[in-house]
């Protein structure tokens, strides 16, 4: 085949990636990027970040020959833009979110940029979760503290999921990126609940006067920073060199607590017991709703919830199996 319509194929792509993603995650990911680059690339590289991807699940891998047919057609601009896009997945670990842009998440789509958290199927499978229990049992306005929030997902997917007017969700986080992708994000869906993002450090003495100065909370969630140093060590490149330190591995990485991944999870637990949730009538409803690591860190983040009042804890697990979320309850 002559050199100059080899170039204008997706085999030499398909070949760069297969090195680093083997056949199957290497076909699945080029044909995100060729549906990304038919949606969202135009001749004049106007980017729209409209893709549907759900980059989680588990598919089966278009063959050779679909790939080969999908990518006919494009104009030079789009080959320049895939060329580079497989370029920065290959020899710079970019993730592919953020290249494609965006992440679908429940029904709001997120976008996604470095160095804020890329949202994982495993929040959003909580949060649905989570979003049809409010839905049966809550019989008023909800006022829900999402902290640790990032891009906004938490927040937004519940936003987008619930009937209109039964919550009212603030989502905090303490990086200025976060924020402002939570902000850009909260304008791009359209949320049916009232929703607010505020830069917060929630280690400040103050913070729990200051939150309770604006409303009455009733529940506080959150995708906390979990991961041990030691699992920190051995993440993919993927992440450590892209996604914020910060949302991942909490604190001081020289505490014995940190060593365990739960001292932002300790954190939350009195946070919301100074908020108030670990009094008054008991509710159907958790008060406080973490994720965490899996079932090494079941006992210490249930024994947080209990030490500052909330006796009785639940465990969900995912789709994996994993235990995903600890929940604690206020019970009289």
């Amino acid at each position: 085949m002559p050199r100059s319509v080899l170039n204008n194929t997706v085999i030499p792509l398909l070949r760069q990636l297969t090195k680093k993603l083997g056949e199957q995650q290497a076909k699945n990911e080029l044909r995100w990027m060729t549906d990304h680059v038919r949606k969202a690339i135009t001749t004049k590289h106007t980017v729209e970040h409209t893709t549907n991807a759900r980059l989680w699940r588990d598919q089966c891998a278009p063959s050779a020959e679909e790939t080969e047919l999908a990518s006919k057609r494009f104009s030079s601009v789009q080959w320049a833009w895939l060329r580079q896009a497989v370029h920065d997945r290959v020899e710079t670990n970019k993730p592919l979110q953020y290249i494609l842009g965006t992440q679908p998440f429940g029904n709001a789509t997120v976008l996604t940029r470095p160095p804020v958290l890329i949202p994982r199927w495993e929040t959003e499978e909580w949060m649905l979760k989570l979003a049809d229990m409010i839905r049966a049992e809550n019989t008023g306005l909800l006022n829900v503290l999402d902290a640790c929030t990032g891009s906004g997902c938490v927040a937004l997917g519940l936003a987008c999921a619930l009937p209109r007017g039964s919550v009212h969700i603030t989502g905090v986080d303490i990086s200025q990126d976060a924020c402002e992708l939570a902000l850009e994000n909260l304008a791009r869906n359209k949320a049916k609940q009232a929703v607010e993002f505020q830069c917060v450090d929630l280690h400040e003495q103050s913070v729990a006067s200051e939150l309770m100065s604006r409303r009455v909370w009733d529940m506080v969630v959150a995708n906390p920073p979990y991961v041990t140093p030691a699992e920190y060590a051995e993440l993919d490149p993927d992440v450590k060199d892209w996604e914020d330190v910060r949302a991942l591995v909490p604190g001081d990485p020289t505490s014995d607590l940190d060593q365990s991944g739960l001292s932002f999870v300790v954190r939350l637990a009195q946070l919301t017991r100074e908020l108030g949730l670990a009094d008054g009538e008991s509710t159907k409803l958790p008060r406080l709703v973490v994720e965490i690591g899996g079932a090494h860190q079941v006992d210490g983040a249930r024994q947080a919830m209990h030490d500052n009042g909330f006796n009785l804890t639940e465990v969900w697990k995912d789709m994996a199996g994993i235990d995903r979320v600890v929940l604690g309850y206020h019970k009289t």
